[in-house]
C-alpha cells in the first residue's frame, strides 16, 4: 500500500465521522424540538458554563487560560450519589440538546445521572484566544 492510498481511506473515514456527527446533531434537534411542541420545557434543566483550562499544560510558567465551554442536564440526577455521565464533544461545537437528547440521555434517564457534555477544545465557543494557527496547535 502506498501513502497515497492511506490518505484516501483517512480523508473518507472523516467524512463518515462528520455524517455521523451531523446525523446526530440532526436526530437530537428534532427530538429537542418534539419536546418543546410537546409543551414542555426542557432547557430548564440545562445550564451552560465555562471552566478555564490551562492553555499549555505541559509549561508550568504559561498561565494563560482559554475558557472551554460546558452544559449540565440535573433534571435525571437522583442528588446527591447519582453516578455523572460526561458526554465528550467530538470534532464540532457542542449544543443545549447534546444533554437533550440521544442515547446517553436515555441511559443517565435509566440510571438517574447528572449528564455534562464538554466542548472539545478547538471546536465551537472553546477555541483558543490566539486561533487555530499551526504553531498554536502544539500546546
Amino acid at each position: 500500500m502506498n501513502l497515497f492510498h492511506f490518505l484516501s481511506v483517512g480523508r473518507i473515514l472523516l467524512k463518515i465521522r462528520q455524517r455521523f456527527r451531523d446525523a446526530q446533531v440532526q436526530k437530537n434537534k428534532q427530538c429537542f424540538l418534539t419536546l418543546l411542541a410537546n409543551g414542555q420545557q426542557p432547557l430548564q434543566h440545562v445550564k451552560e458554563g465555562h471552566i478555564y483550562q490551562p492553555l499549555d499544560h505541559f509549561n508550568r510558567q504559561n498561565v494563560n487560560t482559554f475558557p472551554q465551554r460546558f452544559f449540565v442536564n440535573e433534571a435525571y440526577w437522583q442528588r446527591p450519589d447519582g453516578p455523572v455521565f460526561l458526554f465528550i464533544g467530538g470534532e464540532g461545537p457542542i449544543y443545549h440538546f447534546d444533554v437533550l437528547a440521544g442515547h446517553h440521555v436515555d441511559m443517565a434517564k435509566e440510571h438517574r445521572a447528572l449528564l455534562v457534555a464538554v466542548e472539545h477544545r478547538f471546536y465551537g465557543d472553546s477555541i483558543n484566544p490566539d486561533g487555530l494557527k499551526t504553531e498554536n496547535l502544539e500546546i
